[in-house]
């Protein structure tokens, strides 16, 4: 018998292993995948900054169309599990009240509002299936520096799905006859190779601290749609005729309305801060509101559910509505401002890392003011957020009025 070679001895003594069959392999994809997929949402949800420099770093290599279509993607599937989760659940809620404390919180906001100059009224929950107790009953936010004083902030919650109890939208209502509204551009957005550093400090003004009240964020990144901004006679980016315009006046006053409807104002007004289209206009919602597109989102579909903010005013032009919405499209979020009270509507920035309405207070030994809460949880902040540590995005803020308008 022969013997055998060195190279089939060798090969016999190496066989080689199987490859994993096709179902095992996929399941280890599966797995991976899925591991990935939650430390990003983590990553995105819970480490300050993490999700936008993502994005950006993104887009940078892949360019923004990839980016877009990942960031739908992930929410479509986000929303799918959480219709799946909370399918029997309760609505949900920001805060209290049980409905002790809500009826509570309605009788002892009817006896302020009587004091304050123009209150709001409280409103019917649009869908009452998934209405949480409290919906449209208005609660004032005590102000910390003058506690006697009748509430000129007051925060109620609606729910707009009807087909989501985990989407809600909680909104300020804020008594412009006793609270004035400030823009500040960022020390980065909106960019504008024109304006330079000193003119875009990205904090309150010194002078303005002791009279602050909150601060809330602005809108999008001048790469996402190019909307326009001037605040004191510096033009940060051209005002586009489609775009929702929010017009500040030297005399106080704020419309929010297309721009062709308020041009013809612009020497009167101390700033504006474009938007996309208006989410709402003269008490009706945008027709664009019922078709599926990107107006609402620049980098995501209107349609899509995220965190999205919004600032409206009523049909008198005394009640200025924030509202901050979770799990909502822009056509729901549209619904509940309206609902809450808003005649026109500009939608602010959305995502998770950006919409904010923090309030303020006196910090310790008199330091401050400094941010001592957030409208809704699960919004990171620093105490010292746009009042010592400058912020990179433009910003909005509410000051007492103690005489004319500077």
């Amino acid at each position: 018998m022969d013997e055998p070679s060195p190279s089939s001895a060798s090969g016999s003594s190496r066989r080689r292993r199987p490859r994993p069959r096709l179902p095992e392999r996929a399941l280890r994809w599966a797995a991976v995948c899925a591991i990935a997929v939650e430390a990003l949402w983590y990553g995105i949800h819970e480490i300050r900054g993490f999700g936008p420099a993502l994005a950006d770093g993104a887009r940078a290599v892949v360019g923004p169309a990839p980016v877009a279509w990942a960031e739908d993607v992930a929410y479509g599937i986000a929303d799918g599990v959480n219709q799946a989760i909370y399918r029997h659940a309760a609505p949900k809620t920001f805060w209290e009240p049980a409905p002790a404390a809500a009826a509570e919180a309605e009788e002892r906001g009817e006896r302020l509002a009587a004091e304050a100059a123009s209150p709001p009224s409280s409103f019917a929950p649009p869908f009452p299936d998934v209405a949480a107790t409290g919906d449209g009953v208005w609660a004032p936010i005590a102000d910390p520096a003058r506690p006697g004083d009748a509430p000129a902030l007051w925060k109620s919650v609606v729910h707009p799905d009807a087909r989501r109890v985990f989407a809600a939208v909680a909104v300020v209502a804020i008594d412009l006859g006793r609270v004035d509204l400030r823009l500040v551009a960022g020390t980065k957005e909106p960019f504008s190779p024109d304006i330079p550093a000193e003119r875009r400090p990205g904090l309150v003004p010194e002078d303005h601290a002791g009279e602050l009240i909150a601060a809330f964020n602005g809108g999008f990144k001048a790469m996402h749609g190019h909307y326009g901004m001037m605040l004191d006679g510096d033009t940060f980016l051209p005002p586009r005729d489609r775009a929702c315009t929010i017009a500040l006046y030297r005399n106080g006053a704020v419309r929010i309305r297309t721009w062709p409807e308020v041009r013809a104002d612009e020497a009167r007004m101390a700033g504006y801060r474009q938007t996309p289209p208006c989410l709402v206009e003269q008490g009706e919602l945008h027709h664009a509101l019922y078709d599926s597109n990107r107006d609402w989102g620049a980098t995501v579909s209107g349609e899509t559910v995220i965190r999205r903010s919004a600032l409206g005013v009523d049909a008198t032009g005394k009640l200025l509505f924030y509202g901050l919405g979770e799990a909502v499209t822009a056509r729901t979020l549209a619904h509940g401002m309206r609902t809450a009270g808003a005649h026109d509507v500009a939608e602010l920035d959305v995502n998770h890392a950006y919409p904010r309405f923090l309030l303020y207070s006196r910090g310790a030994d008199g330091v401050g003011p400094r941010a001592a809460s957030a409208l809704i949880p699960d919004v990171q902040f620093k105490a010292e957020e746009y009042v010592a540590e400058p912020s990179p995005r433009d910003f909005f803020y509410l000051l007492r009025k103690t005489g004319p308008r500077s």
